[in-house]
């Protein structure tokens, strides 16, 4: 099996949640996490512009093989909902134009994938992120960087079930 680089993305539209994970066999190796954040100042259409372009950097700087994304779920705030998919369509539509393929888990996948069980926590899901890759993560990374590692770390376990070389 050749090295994969994974993207992982925890969509959202305030932040957004980046990882860079390197699969190598059954070696996973952090490489890089952040969030992009927009101000709430701003026009909606400037927020994804925002989205886009940072987005569009990470996908040339580290050029992904494939895209782990979360899935949306369902919430009561019907606003959130809306933003959070058009944020998400925007990373699947660059992700698409930058020839990555493109992987989808629904956040009870995640939970099984990282915890082992379907309604773990926040906090069980970075605790397993943590001891999975051993000291490799910094401390005090936001919940939506620590959600992405968690989506990329999901993939990683799924491309071994689903023999993807």
């Amino acid at each position: 099996m050749n090295k994969v680089r994974i993207l992982g993305i925890d969509p959202g539209f305030d932040r957004l949640g980046i990882c860079i994970l390197d699969k190598d066999g059954s070696k996973e190796t952090f490489i890089h996490s952040e969030c992009i954040t927009t101000s709430k100042k701003e026009t909606f259409e400037i927020r994804l512009a925002e989205i886009g372009e940072q987005l569009t950097k990470i996908l040339k700087k580290y050029k992904p093989d494939e895209l782990a994304i979360e899935t949306i779920f369902f919430t009561t705030n019907q606003k959130t909902i809306i933003t959070v998919a058009e944020s998400r369509g925007i990373c699947i539509y660059l992700s698409h134009i930058h020839d990555v393929k493109i992987y989808e888990y629904s956040p009870p996948q995640i939970k099984l994938a990282i915890a082992g069980h379907g309604r773990a926590t926040k906090e069980d899901i970075a605790h397993m992120t943590s001891k999975i890759l051993s000291g490799q993560i910094k401390k005090g990374i936001l919940d939506d960087e620590m959600d992405a590692i968690a989506i990329a770390l999901t993939h990683s376990a799924h491309r071994r079930l689903r023999n993807i070389q």
